[in-house]
């Protein structure tokens, strides 16, 4: 198996298919180096193709009409970007631009196309990860209608920590996360200030529900406890 085959064997829409079938779809696929910055597509633009990270990051956005952004994902390697609009054949609903220095995959929509109605059997997979986005998003809604800064900060960590990517068991018990992310990029994700996250920050600390160990890692001693107090349980 190639190495873009593999890579895309690691995303939800495509992780079903067969050898010889992601062989297939990796010829099809284009892959370049872009800079920090980069803009891939933005909201209401029409769909091209899917995105696949080989290498560093992308953020995906909404900007309001006074020009405030909300993060919806940050998508590292491994991870598709902008799936949604392959089917129904509309606009993108949000924007992309790399974070750093990066590697993407392309594949065309028509190849994709070509893909889905070949394969009928994949409509379970696409079906899963429409319903993770969904999820995902709906809880982006309450985190920031129904709770405070520390909270919302506390339910992303323990998100991250559950989502396995960036966690890892810590020597100590608990779980260790590698966040990869500036208190600016966390403050757009959950909605506040740069230095509403610092403050966030060391309260969870104070309260013993979070240690800073190295640059850019965390560890949560008890993450059944970070998530009671997120939710006032």
């Amino acid at each position: 198996m190639s190495d873009i085959a593999a890579l895309l064997q690691g995303v939800p829409l495509l992780a079903e298919l067969d050898t010889d079938t992601l062989g297939r779809v990796a010829e099809h696929c284009v892959s370049r180096s872009v800079g920090a910055g980069h803009s891939l597509f933005r909201a209401g633009d029409l769909c091209r193709g899917l995105y696949v990270v080989e290498s560093g990051r992308v953020r995906i956005y909404r900007t309001s009409l006074d020009g405030r952004e909300q993060i919806l994902h940050i998508e590292g390697p491994g991870r598709p970007v902008a799936e949604l609009p392959l089917f129904d054949g509309g606009p993108y609903p949000a924007s992309a631009m790399t974070i750093e220095p990066s590697r993407l995959l392309f594949l065309p929509r028509a190849a994709f196309e070509r893909l889905y109605r070949s394969h009928p059997d994949i409509a379970q997979a696409i079906i899963r990860s429409l319903v993770s986005r969904l999820r995902h998003l709906v809880h982006v809604t309450e985190t920031l209608a129904f709770h405070d800064v520390a909270a919302r900060l506390a339910l992303l960590l323990a998100r991250y920590a559950s989502e396995g990517r960036a966690s890892t068991a810590s020597p100590g018990g608990g779980v260790e996360i590698q966040l990869n992310r500036t208190h600016a990029e966390l403050a757009l994700e959950i909605g506040t200030a740069r230095e509403s996250v610092s403050r966030a920050l060391k309260q969870l600390t104070r309260k013993n529900l979070i240690e800073m160990v190295g640059r850019g890692r965390i560890r949560i001693p008890d993450l059944a406890k970070l998530r009671s107090a997120a939710t006032g349980g």
